[in-house]
Protein backbone atom coordinates (compact mmCIF):
# COMPACT_ATOMS: atom_id res chain seq x y z
CA UNK A 1 0.00 0.00 0.00
CA UNK A 2 1.79 3.20 -1.29
CA UNK A 3 0.67 6.72 0.53
CA UNK A 4 0.26 9.77 -1.24
CA UNK A 5 3.03 12.42 -1.06
CA UNK A 6 2.90 15.29 1.63
CA UNK A 7 3.51 18.43 0.13
CA UNK A 8 4.86 20.78 2.65
CA UNK A 9 4.97 24.39 1.28
CA UNK A 10 7.73 26.67 1.74
CA UNK A 11 5.85 29.04 4.27
CA UNK A 12 5.11 26.05 6.00
CA UNK A 13 8.75 24.53 6.47
CA UNK A 14 10.09 27.96 7.49
CA UNK A 15 7.52 28.14 10.26
CA UNK A 16 8.00 25.16 11.31
CA UNK A 17 11.84 25.87 11.32
CA UNK A 18 11.32 29.26 12.98
CA UNK A 19 9.12 26.89 15.84
CA UNK A 20 11.70 24.32 16.35
CA UNK A 21 15.25 27.04 16.94
CA UNK A 22 13.51 29.81 17.82
CA UNK A 23 14.04 29.03 21.98
CA UNK A 24 17.70 28.28 21.51
CA UNK A 25 18.29 31.62 19.04
CA UNK A 26 16.32 33.58 22.27
CA UNK A 27 18.52 31.72 24.53
CA UNK A 28 21.76 33.18 23.18
CA UNK A 29 20.41 36.92 22.89
CA UNK A 30 19.51 36.63 26.72
CA UNK A 31 22.47 34.74 27.21
CA UNK A 32 24.34 36.27 30.83
CA UNK A 33 27.31 34.64 29.59
CA UNK A 34 27.34 37.46 26.73
CA UNK A 35 26.76 40.72 29.17
CA UNK A 36 29.19 42.58 27.66
CA UNK A 37 26.87 42.82 24.81
CA UNK A 38 23.45 44.09 24.65
CA UNK A 39 20.10 41.87 23.76
CA UNK A 40 19.52 44.43 20.62
CA UNK A 41 23.88 44.01 19.32
CA UNK A 42 23.41 40.06 19.81
CA UNK A 43 20.20 39.97 17.89
CA UNK A 44 21.80 42.41 15.11
CA UNK A 45 25.25 40.06 14.88
CA UNK A 46 22.81 36.97 14.36
CA UNK A 47 20.79 38.79 11.28
CA UNK A 48 24.06 39.98 10.05
CA UNK A 49 25.78 36.36 10.03
CA UNK A 50 22.23 34.69 8.87
CA UNK A 51 22.43 37.51 5.61
CA UNK A 52 26.00 36.55 5.23
CA UNK A 53 25.10 32.80 5.02
CA UNK A 54 22.05 33.98 2.82
CA UNK A 55 24.09 35.75 0.16
CA UNK A 56 26.85 32.79 0.21
CA UNK A 57 23.78 30.23 -0.47
CA UNK A 58 22.81 32.92 -3.66
CA UNK A 59 26.18 33.14 -5.26
CA UNK A 60 26.51 29.17 -4.80
CA UNK A 61 23.35 28.47 -6.94
CA UNK A 62 24.33 31.27 -9.21
CA UNK A 63 27.54 29.79 -9.82
CA UNK A 64 25.78 26.25 -10.50
CA UNK A 65 23.06 27.43 -13.42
Amino acid sequence: MEFPAIHISHADRLSACRREIEDAVHQIIFSKQQAEFSPAEIAMAIADIADDYILKLSKRQAATH
